[in-house]
């Protein structure tokens, strides 16, 4: 009789593959008492990313792994999460050589989800391709909270220049003549 792996085991032995790849990845791990947890959590880029992961022959498999990924981003449990469908034959490889044909396996089904992702955008490939597509969200994420920090940056100073401004209007009525902008702010009325 052939052994039927449970989820839990291809999570982690999918774990496994991703740490020798050289990200910190680990199985089923408890990050709050009381708190959901993604079924692998794994740092990336000094980001929290969260895996899970669904075997083929589950009805929805799809679905049910696009929810939880999402859900574990929208709790802020981590900023990215990998959706990820196991082919069905893994279930049935001998245990021993299951890092193996996990590690060579090219038909896995994934999706990365952030917190700006609406429709997921689904992949086949292997961990090769999991990886690379994670880099690209993580790019993308760094590159927009850089962004957002720069914006708020600059709205706080141009919060504290307006702040300034309002109670001069000498000021203002110079800078409206230097910018060449609006109209003077203590124009006497016209006779």
């Amino acid at each position: 009789m052939r052994a039927r792996h449970r989820e839990e085991v291809l999570n982690t032995v999918l774990a496994s593959c991703i740490a020798a790849r050289g990200m910190d990845a680990d199985p089923e791990t408890i990050l709050r008492r009381g708190r959901a947890r993604p079924d692998v959590i794994a740092i990336f880029g000094g980001l929290r990313c969260g895996l899970e992961g669904k075997v083929a022959d589950v009805a929805g498999a799809k679905d049910i792994v696009v929810i939880d990924a999402r859900s574990r981003v929208e709790q802020g449990i981590t900023h990215l999460a990998i959706a990820v469908v196991y082919p069905q034959h893994l279930r049935s490889i001998e245990f021993a050589r299951l890092p193996q044909e996990m590690s060579a396996e090219q038909q896995f089904e994934f999706s990365i989800l952030t917190d700006a992702s609406t429709v997921p955008a689904w992949h086949a490939g292997g961990i090769n391709e999991i990886l690379a597509e994670l880099r690209r969200a993580h790019d993308s994420v760094v590159r927009d909270d850089v962004l957002q920090h720069a914006v708020d940056t600059l709205n706080l100073g141009l919060g504290e220049v307006a702040n300034a401004l309002l109670g001069n209007r000498g000021a203002c009525d110079r800078l409206i003549t230097l910018l060449g902008v609006g109209g003077k702010t203590n124009a006497e009325p016209a006779v």
